[in-house]
């Protein structure tokens, strides 16, 4: 079977969060039950049938990262900014697409959410609770273009503290990631110097 399984359908389920990632692998490739995936992966067989549906519906049809203009895009991203500081509670649910899901990279150096977040309350409870620290205050939020992206690099003082790059598509965030990782951001502040 695993010379049967292309690079491209392995590069697309990189897209998968690792929960869609393990249900539809157990499925299509084990034929296990929806019961029995949803007791190896303990969630609800109702649950295993969604993160299946996504999955199938994402391989499919995968999101194309640059579906609306640069400006759009640096748009969205300056009012996701102010509205995730701001703790602009309906500006951020607007934002937010309704399966979005947040990454963070500490490299395991610093603390960092050990797996994605999914699905548009927990990022909204998330995002709400980083820009209420008392830290939040003191940075400093600039724009650059990271990989190709409209990114945030968000600064305390000289110190670069993170990376931020939320992906659109359709005009909403659909997902963010966040690189914390003291090495990565030695390297990039070097490049932003």
């Amino acid at each position: 079977m695993r010379e049967s399984v292309s690079l491209a359908l392995l590069t697309l389920m990189e897209r998968l969060t690792p929960a869609e990632r393990a249900v539809f692998v157990l499925r299509e490739a084990f034929g296990h039950s929806h019961r029995e995936i949803a007791e190896a992966v303990g969630i609800e067989e109702a649950h295993s049938r969604q993160l299946h549906r996504r999955a199938r519906d994402q391989l499919r049809h995968p999101r194309r990262h640059f579906d609306v203009d640069d400006a759009q895009r640096k748009k969205i991203v300056e009012r996701f900014f102010a509205a995730t500081f701001e703790g602009d509670v309906a500006g951020l649910e607007q934002l937010l697409a309704d399966d979005v899901v947040a990454w963070s990279d500490g490299g395991g150096q610093v603390t960092a959410a050990r797996r994605p977040i999914t699905g548009h309350e927990k990022v909204l409870r998330y995002l709400l609770g980083l820009g209420s620290r008392p830290e939040a205050a003191r940075v400093r939020v600039g724009f650059a273009e990271v990989n190709g992206e409209s990114g945030a690099v968000v600064f305390a003082g000289r110190a670069l503290l993170a990376i931020v790059v939320p992906e659109i598509h359709e005009g909403r965030v659909s997902a963010v990631r966040t690189v914390i990782n003291p090495g990565k951001l030695a390297f990039a502040a070097g490049q932003l110097a």
